[in-house]
């Protein structure tokens, strides 16, 4: 492991069970998916044929979702309106994992911000649970108040964060600019942090960055830090690069002082981060092998860096994080959470390694559940997989069609001995599972040391189950488990001709022919 995916790795540990307080703008997210597959003739407009559709926290809340999926604890106090919205926010909130302690204030006269968005999606996708792939935003409608805070609601949000500041590690603030903080609140919450000795995030969305006076470190992007200081952010050079960055970074670093503020990070989309404090300079190309998305991003990178930072890292530390989670956010649909454990999968795939695909029974347990809270199709399908073929290969490929998370079991060297023989495996269950994780097709690589994958089946609870057209329905292990709780069992043409006993046995006859 390289030294930075290492620091990474470490930092991952360090931030589960930080405590932070969220204050901000909480807004509900509606993404309507459907297939666009003509043109309405009543005007020259796509007709989308409604298929599924999501509700989420957004804005303050996304940023209370990955704080929580990292492995951070949440307070939190959220202004909504008197309405349906303001329900499904509040169920939302008390089912996030890390949230600890929660107040809604439902406003009168306030609206709870909603912002729906519709998504045009290939043909037959958005019913398979395949949304992250082959999709279109074609609209975005926001329903919302932007008017200030009422007094009284002032008093009960401020009252919140006094009674909760002493007990976390860091406050943390996102600011949408939808009303829900008025400079008094503002200025008054960072002064308690201030007095608390505790650190103060801040994502800004107003232009006048006074306004954000006396934070440790502000998070805007590009435009956002060019409409703030009236100047352009020219794409990044090397880290420090004279001829590039130094220039725009030396503006930002005479303004901090006047801002009262520590530092700032740019989040640059494909350019990556930049950090700019007030004794130097640090850009962090990005490290998303494919942009999907970008929606929500900034809120995981607030998150990440916040966490670590309030953890005792260093700020430049607490961006490498950050840039970590940014990579794994915008290869997923919509405001998406990420969690530890595909941050290491982005930097094992960084380093062409295989290994941190390799899961025991226990931590797969937890990923299905992370999985299953996110809505994200599972396959799973097992063998021995001893001298890797074509055969496996197609399989494997075919199987993850079917989903959007391949899990692989592999009998342990065990369990190969007492199913195929004393002269099996040929090949060791480290070897054999580095050579499977090492396929693109596959997510994860569970060892189980049953004959069966039974128990390993019942821990993971995978919406699909996978075997080749070798079997019958009736004699998949497994099959009954899956259909108790809604899932499904799909048999794969195999390439016949082609499997492990027959190379082993074509092997040994080569040999035994050899004079």
């Amino acid at each position: 492991m390289s030294g930075e995916s290492q620091s990474i790795a470490d930092l991952l540990r360090r931030v589960a069970g930080v405590r932070l307080l969220v204050v901000g703008d909480f807004m509900l997210d509606r993404t309507i998916y459907g297939e666009a597959g003509r043109i309405s003739p009543e005007a020259p407009t796509p007709v989308v044929l409604v298929q599924q559709s999501r509700e989420q926290l957004g804005g303050a809340g996304n940023v209370v979702r990955n704080i929580g999926s990292l492995g951070g604890r949440i307070s939190t106090i959220a202004v909504a309106g008197e309405d349906a919205a303001a329900d499904i926010l509040e169920d939302r909130l008390h089912g996030t994992r890390g949230c600890e302690s929660m107040v809604i204030i439902r406003e009168p006269g306030r609206k709870t911000t909603v912002k729906t968005r519709v998504v045009a999606v290939q043909p037959g996708r958005a019913n398979m649970g395949h949304i992250a792939q082959g999709h279109q935003q074609m609209l975005r409608m926001d329903d919302e108040s932007r008017h200030p805070l009422l007094p009284e609601t002032i008093e009960r949000v401020f009252s919140f964060a006094a009674e909760k500041i002493s007990s976390v590690l860091g406050l943390v603030i996102s600011d949408y600019a939808k009303g829900a903080l008025p400079p008094e609140l503002l200025q008054r919450l960072i002064a308690l942090a201030r007095s608390a000795g505790k650190p103060i995030f801040i994502d800004p969305k107003e232009r006048n960055f006074d306004r954000y006076r006396g934070a440790s470190v502000l998070t805007p992007n590009a435009m956002e830090a060019e409409s703030a200081l009236g100047l352009t952010i020219v794409s990044s050079g090397r880290d420090g690069d004279e001829d590039g960055d130094a220039g725009w970074a030396r503006a930002i670093q005479e303004r901090l002082a006047d801002w009262s503020i520590e530092a700032l990070l740019v989040t640059r989309g494909a350019e990556g981060l930049s950090l700019v404090h007030r004794r130097g300079f640090h850009h962090f190309p990005t490290s998303a092998r494919e942009v999907f998305d970008v929606t929500g991003a900034g809120d995981t990178v607030l998150a990440a860096f916040a966490l670590a930072a309030a953890s005792g890292a260093s700020f430049a530390e607490a961006a490498q994080l950050g840039n970590s989670a940014a990579a794994v956010a915008v290869s997923k649909a919509g405001a998406a959470v990420v969690y530890p454990y595909e941050i290491e999968r982005e930097l094992a795939v960084r380093q062409s390694s295989a290994e941190t695909k390799l899961r025991s029974r226990e931590e797969m347990r937890v990923i299905a559940e992370n999985l299953r809270r996110e809505g994200r199709r599972m396959v799973f399908t097992n063998g021995c997989f001893d001298l890797l073929h074509p055969g496996h290969i197609y399989l494997l490929r075919e199987a993850k069609k079917l989903g959007e998370v391949l899990i692989v079991g592999m009998n342990s060297d065990a369990s190969v001995k007492r199913l195929k023989g004393e002269s099996r495996p040929i090949v060791p269950e480290q070897d054999r599972a580095e050579a499977i994780g090492g396929l693109e097709s596959v997510d994860h690589v569970v060892l189980f040391a049953e004959d069966d994958p039974l128990e390993l089946l019942n821990a993971i609870r995978p919406d699909v189950l996978i075997k080749g057209d070798d079997y019958k329905e009736s004699e998949v292990v497994g099959a009954d488990l899956l259909k108790s709780y809604g899932g499904v069992v799909r048999l794969i043409p195999l390439r016949r001709g082609i499997s492990t006993t027959r190379l082993v046995e074509k092997i040994r006859s080569g040999l035994a022919e050899e004079p």
